[in-house]
C-alpha cells in the first residue's frame, strides 16, 4: 500500500449529479457508482492499481471495483461522494466487505494518510505499528496466502537473482574490469531494480521495502558510490524510498 494523491472528481460528478445518483440509489438500490467516468478517474490517480494491495487492475484477468471506504449501508449518502471512493481489486473489496471505519475502528485510507505511519514490511509479511495498521491488515486480508504471499515470494526471488548477478558484475568491476560496457551493465541493472519499485508500478511498497533493506543492494550501492557511479541512480532511489514501508 502506498500513499495516493486523490485527483479531481470527474467532470460528470457535479453536485447535481451526486444528489440525483444518491437519490436513485436510495430508491432503487442500483449500482450508480459504476460509471465509466468514475472508474477512469479512480484508475488515473492510482496508476491502475488496487488502493490496498497494489495489484494491477489493467490486465485482462483483473478488473476494478469501486470501493466505498465507508460502506453503502449505513452511509447511503456517500455512495458517490468522491472522497469515499477508492479503486480496489475484487479480493480486497470482498475482504473488506461491510467493514465500517466509523463503528468498527478506523483503518488506513491511502488517499488520506501515509501508510508508513501504520504499516511496515518484514520480509514477505505486512505488519502493523498500531491498532489502525492491525485493523487495516485484518479488514482487507493483506497477508492472504492464496495470492499475495505467492506474488511477494516470486517478486523477492526475482529481485534476489538480479541482485546476485549484479553483485558478481560489481566484484568484477572492483577487481579491475572497469570497461564502459561493464560499468553501464551494472548501472542499468540497478536502475531496473529501482524502477520496479517506482510508485506507479504494481506492488511498489513491497518491492521498495525489500530492495532498499537488502544487504546485497546496500553493498552494491556503497560500491557504486565509492566508484563515483551512483549519481544517475539517486533520483530513482529517492522515488522508491517515498513508498518504502520500512520497519
Amino acid at each position: 500500500m502506498i500513499k495516493l494523491f486523490r485527483g479531481e472528481p470527474p467532470k460528470s460528478l457535479t453536485s447535481a449529479s451526486v444528489a440525483s445518483l444518491t437519490s436513485e440509489y436510495t430508491t432503487s438500490g442500483k449500482s450508480v457508482w459504476n460509471l465509466e467516468s468514475i472508474k477512469k478517474a479512480l484508475l488515473a490517480y492510482s496508476s491502475s492499481k488496487c488502493a490496498y494491495c497494489e495489484e494491477s487492475l489493467d490486465i485482462a484477468s483483473n478488473y476494478m471495483e469501486v470501493e466505498h471506504f465507508y460502506p453503502k449501508v449505513p452511509h447511503s449518502h456517500l455512495v458517490v461522494e468522491w472522497k469515499n471512493l477508492l479503486p480496489a481489486c475484487k479480493r480486497c473489496n470482498t475482504s473488506k466487505g461491510k467493514y465500517d471505519p466509523a463503528t468498527d475502528g478506523m483503518i488506513v485510507n491511502p488517499a488520506d494518510v501515509y501508510p508508513q505511519k501504520h504499516l511496515y514490511f518484514s520480509e514477505l509479511t505486512l505488519r502493523y505499528r498500531d491498532d489502525i495498521g492491525e485493523r487495516t491488515i485484518r479488514a482487507c486480508n493483506l497477508n492472504r496466502t492464496d495470492r499475495l504471499f505467492r506474488v511477494r515470494s516470486d517478486l523477492h526471488a526475482a529481485m534476489h537473482h538480479s541482485l546476485e548477478r549484479t553483485r558478481s558484475d560489481m566484484k568484477t568491476y572492483l577487481a579491475g574490469n572497469t570497461s564502459y560496457e561493464n560499468e553501464q551493465k551494472i548501472v542499468r541493472s540497478v536502475a531496473s531494480l529501482l524502477k520496479s519499485a517506482d510508485p506507479k508500478k504494481p506492488y511498489a511498497a513491497f518491492l521498495a521495502s525489500s530492495l532498499l533493506s537488502d544487504p546485497t543492494y546496500i553493498w552494491i550501492k556503497e560500491s557504486l558510490q565509492g566508484s563515483g557511479l551512483w549519481e544517475p541512480l539517486d533520483k530513482l532511489e529517492q522515488s522508491a524510498k517515498s513508498v518504502q514501508l520500512a520497519r
